[in-house]
């Protein structure tokens, strides 16, 4: 199996570690007024994206392919507080046979400015199985609630807000464009995928990641963030 991979959403961390570090944003200004709080299914959409990209492209190596070859992400996640009571990440989790064994975090706030912010066992792997090592009265199938251990997301500058949505968008919409092409694939991505549905989605995920780079260096110019 000849595999290449790349790191998810790369540029989009570089973009944010840049603005982060110098405050290097556009002059012009416009008032967010948006709705900052991720919607649960594209969250799903997100981390199954997330997912596959350890398995299907090419250049994955083979112990992840053996670890995801035949997972699915269950669409009910944990949803992780902010001590504000405001939802800051969503847990899915990647189950296999029904048995959930890794997880994938996304964010639950468009302002954190990325998708898909880990991918792991979180602590869990060799633990009787438990998925619940960070949760209050939590179900390892989904739709618990529990709090992160982090700080609520600060009020930004409108300028430093909108880089942060620019740049959530853009892994959204690379999730959102890998999700409707699969489906008009024929493919569920609810379902284990058969070997040739992989290689579809592998190709598919290719021409995405392209068109994705193409919007973060759009977002690099817009905000004159040099790399």
């Amino acid at each position: 199996m000849n595999r290449r991979m790349i790191p998810p959403l790369a540029s989009v961390a570089l973009v944010v570690a840049c603005a982060i570090i110098s405050g290097c944003v556009a002059a012009d200004e416009q008032p967010i007024a948006v709705n900052i709080t991720v919607p649960i299914e594209r969250g799903w959409h997100q981390a199954t994206v997330g997912i596959l990209e350890q398995y299907t492209l090419s250049g994955a190596n083979q112990e992840a392919y053996d670890m995801f070859n035949g997972s699915v992400v269950s669409p009910k996640p944990a949803i992780l507080f902010d001590s504000n009571g405001h939802p800051l990440y969503y847990r899915y989790y990647v189950q296999k046979g029904g048995e959930p064994f890794y997880a994938v975090q996304v964010s639950a706030n468009k302002l954190l400015g990325t998708t898909v912010t880990k991918i792991g066992d979180f602590g869990y792997i060799g633990r009787d199985g438990s998925m619940n090592m960070t949760m209050n009265g939590s179900d390892p199938y989904g739709a618990e609630t529990g709090f992160a251990r982090s700080t609520p997301v600060p009020s930004y500058s409108d300028k430093y807000a909108r880089l942060m949505l620019d740049a959530w968008e853009a892994g959204d919409a690379y999730a959102q464009n890998v999700m409707r092409d699969a489906g008009n694939a024929g493919i569920d991505l609810s379902e284990p995928l058969s070997d040739e549905e992989q290689e579809v989605i592998g190709e598919i995920l290719w021409e995405r990641i392209r068109q994705r780079e193409q919007g973060i260096r759009a977002i690099e110019e817009n905000n004159r963030v040099n790399l």
